[in-house]
C-alpha cells in the first residue's frame, strides 16, 4: 500500500508586531481578525490563527526577551515568512527517507502528543516542519472544532515561494520531492492542491511570497508587500 501524499496544513509568519501584520492582512484579504492566543508563559510567544480556505495561516510574535525568534529576526533582517507546516501519515517512513538524504534534523520529538520533525532551515531556505497527528484532521488551530471567518477576497492559499542559496533551486526541489514523495517540475514541488516554488535568492532567503486564489477574478494580479513578503491574488 503506497503512502498517502503529504499535505501542507499551514503557513507561519513571524513579526515583532502581529497587530500591524494582522491589520494589513485583514485589509488585503478582506477577512476578520483571527483567534488570538497568549502563550507567553508556556511557549514564549503570542499568536493569531486565521483560516484561508482549508489552510491555517498563523502569525507569531515573541514575548520573552530570550525567545529564539529574536535571533531569527536579526539573522533575516526583521519580520517575514517563517515556516511551512505539513502533515505526514507515516512518520517512521518519513524519518527513514530523511536519514537516507543525510539531512540534519533540528527537532524530532513528541510535541503535545504529536510526532514533530523539523529540518535545518539553512538547507531548504525556510523551516519545513512535519507532523504525524494523533487525529488525521486534528492539526493545529482546531479547524474542525473552532469556527473561522472566511475571507471575502481569497478562497485558498495555492502556492508559496521560497528563496534559497544553499544549492540550486532545482536541486533543493528534487530533494524535497524525494523526501515528501511529491511530484517535481523543474524547481517547483506539488503538494496535492498546493505548489512550493524554490527560487534563487536575490536578497533575503526564506518564505518570501504566497499566492491566494482570488474569489473575484477581476482582483487577480493584485499584490501587496506585508511582513517582508509578497502577497498575490491569482
Amino acid at each position: 500500500m503506497s503512502e498517502k501524499p503529504h499535505v501542507i496544513r499551514h503557513y507561519v509568519l513571524a513579526s515583532p508586531d502581529i497587530d500591524a501584520v494582522s491589520a494589513q492582512i485583514q485589509s488585503f484579504l478582506k477577512v476578520p481578525q483571527g483567534h488570538r492566543h497568549d502563550m507567553g508563559a508556556i511557549l514564549g510567544f503570542r499568536n493569531e490563527m486565521m483560516m484561508i480556505g482549508q489552510t491555517m495561516f498563523e502569525f507569531v510574535q515573541p514575548v520573552k526577551p530570550d525567545h529564539r525568534l529574536h535571533r531569527w529576526f536579526k539573522e533575516h533582517g526583521g519580520e517575514g515568512g517563517y515556516m511551512i507546516v505539513l502533515q505526514t501519515f507515516d512518520a517512521e517512513a518519513f524519518r527513514a527517507r530523511s536519514t537516507a538524504e543525510k539531512l540534519r534534523l533540528t527537532r524530532d520529538m513528541q510535541f503535545r502528543g504529536q510526532d514533530m520533525i523539523q529540518f535545518d532551515p539553512k538547507r531548504f531556505g525556510t523551516h519545513f516542519e512535519t507532523y504525524q497527528y494523533s487525529l488525521p484532521n486534528g492539526w493545529w488551530g482546531d479547524p474542525v472544532g473552532r469556527k473561522y471567518e472566511k475571507s471575502a477576497a481569497a478562497s485558498e492559499i495555492v502556492a508559496a515561494e521560497v528563496s534559497v542559496d544553499a544549492a540550486p533551486p532545482a536541486e533543493i526541489a528534487a530533494q524535497i520531492g524525494r523526501l515528501f514523495l511529491s511530484p517535481v517540475s523543474g524547481s517547483d514541488v506539488k503538494f496535492v492542491d498546493k505548489t512550493v516554488r524554490f527560487r534563487r535568492a536575490t536578497g533575503r532567503t526564506g518564505l518570501t511570497a504566497l499566492d491566494f486564489k482570488a474569489i473575484d477574478r477581476k482582483s487577480a494580479g493584485k499584490t501587496a508587500t506585508i511582513c517582508n513578503m509578497e502577497f498575490r491574488l491569482v
